[in-house]
């Protein structure tokens, strides 16, 4: 049997209800929209932008919801660390400003998942 894509109707169970809409939401459509693209996205179905544009949301919006949810976006190896480290210092040297890991501790480099 095909189905209206644009328009699938979800039956939830009422016990879900409770734990939906959530903050930074306006409904329950919404917040499960943006729970299903956070789970895609984790379970590496979607990538990160995909998964922001199917939920309605900005990547930046996005990003700062998986933060709100101690989900890392996106993955840090050392040797990332290390070669941003060292361009941080060839860029502050230039400029004679902070330090690499004052510039480091922003909120979106510490939500990366270090491998």
């Amino acid at each position: 049997m095909a189905m209206d894509d644009s328009n699938a109707k979800v039956l939830i169970n009422p016990e879900f209800l409770p734990f939906l809409k959530g903050k930074n939401v306006s409904s329950v459509d919404e917040d499960v929209n943006i729970s299903l693209a956070m789970y895609l996205f984790t379970a590496r179905e979607l990538t990160l932008a995909r998964a922001a544009e199917l939920c309605g949301k900005s990547l930046l919006d996005f990003v700062d919801i998986l933060i709100d949810h101690n989900i890392h976006w996106a993955e840090y190896t050392e040797e990332h660390k290390k070669q941003d480290d060292e361009t941080i210092k060839f860029i502050l040297k230039e400029d004679g400003k902070q330090d690499a890991e004052t510039i480091r501790a922003s909120r979106y480099f510490k939500t990366c998942k270090t491998k």
